[in-house]
């Protein structure tokens, strides 16, 4: 697993396509902003196990 320390304004790349933007922190949430494809589904964890989808092997729980 790779733990990313990033300040406002900080991004990453994943492939070509996809870019994930720090974009400020308010309280103990983080505000992301994410481009990406809209081929590419993207799903929150709560969302995704509502339906019934399964967490990650690699999510660990706080």
């Amino acid at each position: 697993m790779l733990c990313i320390t990033m300040r406002k304004g900080d991004y990453f790349t994943i492939g070509e396509d996809v870019v994930i933007q720090f974009d400020h922190l308010a309280g103990n949430r983080i505000h992301l902003n994410i481009t990406a494809p809209k081929e590419l589904t993207i799903l929150r964890g709560d969302v995704l196990e509502r339906g019934g989808g399964e967490r990650p092997a690699c999510v660990y729980d706080d």
